[in-house]
């Protein structure tokens, strides 16, 4: 049974969908000096249920350190955060920080909900050139 399917209309009569980009790391290239740069696929614009990240979350993940900007997004599909043993993760998302704001760059850190057809994963704003200082 699909549960969130029979209240994703209720929810996103609240908070619409939005699109969000998805930048899928491919791993790093390492330069003839060691120094390693991320590199990503083409990203691809995906609809995400965007929501502020709950105090519990982030109590429960030892986030609350209060310098960092978090944001937990709920996607069809699977995203993945770090996941060493595998050799995946890294992925970034981009989406305004606010309704109608600039653009920010996010990263996934962890996927506190895994299921078949959809997934909710929780992000940090990034400092890049799409977050001016």
């Amino acid at each position: 049974m699909n549960l969130h399917g029979t209240v994703r209309g209720a929810i996103t009569s609240v908070n619409p969908d939005k699109p969000v980009l998805w930048l899928a790391s491919t791993g790093p290239v390492v330069a003839p000096g060691g120094k390693q740069t991320a590199t990503f696929a083409a990203p691809v614009t995906l609809q995400g249920q965007i929501q502020a990240a709950p105090t519990s979350m982030l109590k429960r993940y030892n986030y609350l350190s209060g310098q960092e900007i978090y944001r937990t997004v709920y996607f069809y599909g699977q995203r993945q955060a770090i996941n060493r043993a595998a050799q995946v993760g890294g992925d970034l998302l981009q989406f305004p920080e606010v309704p109608n704001g600039a653009t920010r760059t996010w990263l996934i850190v962890q996927v506190p909900e895994q299921w078949p057809d959809w997934c909710c994963v929780l992000c940090v704003m990034q400092l890049d050139p799409n977050n001016p200082p």
